[in-house]
């Protein structure tokens, strides 16, 4: 079983990426140190939030960056140190948005973190945010809702977020060269921020270049069975469906259309790069193929800087990075040169040094930070295909 990648789009917001500079990174210094902040510590404690059960890949691809950050001398001098809380008190369940504030309470009140990475899940980091905003520590989540950042100036997106992703989706499902669609049923699961989020940029850009809306449900997390929603949008024929939602709803949803004979191809988000638990549902994933989903990264880019992290996550885990790999490794990176430009652990100088990031290239690239904290960063589309 494998997924074969077919690269499609590559979308550049504002024409900004001719300033990538080739196998490096380059943030700008927008403070300069004083002799007297260089920090006395010999560690660098980081909090992380990681669901123990989904996601996984997250805090594995931070892991990576810490090991090479410490095996190249650590970060001003400190060895950089892990401190790491399980939000998902049920293995079986979602994480849950008490669990994640009680983690950053813990990591920030107790541990004295410096700064956070995580949560996965929008629906928690919307959460975690004001906890984090109001003790000034940086918040790099793995999520892609665009309103994880709205809380405040020290939480910032690592992975493309949902309103360029809807509108990429939007315009690929339209193109005449790829889908051709003209109609579109929307489905994403109820009271979650990031499906919700992204459905929503995805039904604006469909419809603002003439595509039609037929259909929009919901259902609900732990949901097994989806029959009579399933019915409704079968009745309207749509050409494509965009459900961006989660594993494990998300393939028994698909092979339930299947069954009842809906041939509209699947549009998905960024969670379906939980590729191994995505893809280890169903007994046959073959009602998977010619499906599509959005990733800021792709393993197949021959690319030295993102070869150089597939090979050096492989090498800890034994696996293949994805998306959410990717992002975590950039989280711990970018963290890292953030804190080397302010040459300080200056909170409010970490946090204008990382704001100032521009023209980073690692596990993606990112060409800077808008206004909003959102990056600034291409976007690839993926299909499966053989299951």
């Amino acid at each position: 079983m494998h997924v074969r990648i077919s690269i499609f789009i590559s979308v550049i917001l504002f024409a900004v990426l001719s300033v990538y500079l080739l196998g490096c990174e380059r943030i700008n210094q927008v403070v300069q140190p004083d002799a007297t902040t260089v920090p006395t510590e010999t560690t660098l404690k980081i909090g992380v939030i990681q669901p123990s059960n989904t996601f996984t890949t997250f805090s594995q691809g931070a892991e990576t960056a810490r090991a090479q950050i410490n095996e190249k001398g650590g970060v001003l001098g400190m060895e950089v140190e892990f401190v790491s809380r399980n939000n998902q008190p049920v293995a079986t369940d979602p994480p849950t948005p008490e669990a994640s504030v009680s983690a950053a309470k813990e990591l920030i009140e107790m541990e004295e973190v410096f700064a956070l990475l995580g949560p996965v899940y929008s629906t928690n980091s919307v959460e975690v945010g004001p906890i984090a905003q109001q003790a000034q520590r940086l918040m790099l989540p793995g999520s892609s809702g665009s309103n994880v950042p709205a809380v405040g100036d020290y939480v910032f997106l690592i992975t493309v977020p949902n309103p360029f992703q809807g509108k990429v989706m939007a315009n690929f499902a339209m193109n005449p060269d790829e889908l051709s669609a003209t109609t579109a049923a929307t489905i994403y699961e109820k009271d979650d921020v990031y499906s919700t989020d992204l459905v929503q940029a995805f039904e604006a850009a469909f419809q603002e270049i003439g595509g039609e809306i037929v259909h929009s449900g919901t259902y609900s997390a732990g949901d097994t069975t989806f029959t009579a929603l399933l019915t409704d949008i079968h009745t309207v024929i749509p050409d494509v469906i965009c459900c961006p939602s989660f594993q494990p709803e998300v393939p028994l949803l698909i092979n339930e259309a299947r069954q009842l004979g809906i041939k509209a191809t699947f549009l998905g988000g960024s969670a379906w790069d939980d590729r191994e638990r995505f893809l280890s549902i169903l007994e046959d994933n073959s009602v998977l193929d010619g499906s599509y989903y959005p990733t800021n990264f792709s393993v197949a880019t021959p690319d030295a800087d993102v070869q150089e992290f597939v090979m050096a996550y492989s090498a800890l885990f034994g696996s293949p990075p994805d998306g959410i790999a990717a992002s975590g490794y950039d989280a711990m990176r970018l963290l890292a040169r953030a804190i080397e430009g302010a040459g300080s652990l200056d909170r409010v100088a970490v946090r204008n040094a990382f704001a100032a990031i521009s023209g980073y290239k690692r596990a993606t690239t990112i060409s800077h930070y808008d206004e909003n904290r959102h990056p600034v960063k291409s976007l690839t589309i993926q299909v499966i295909q053989d299951g």
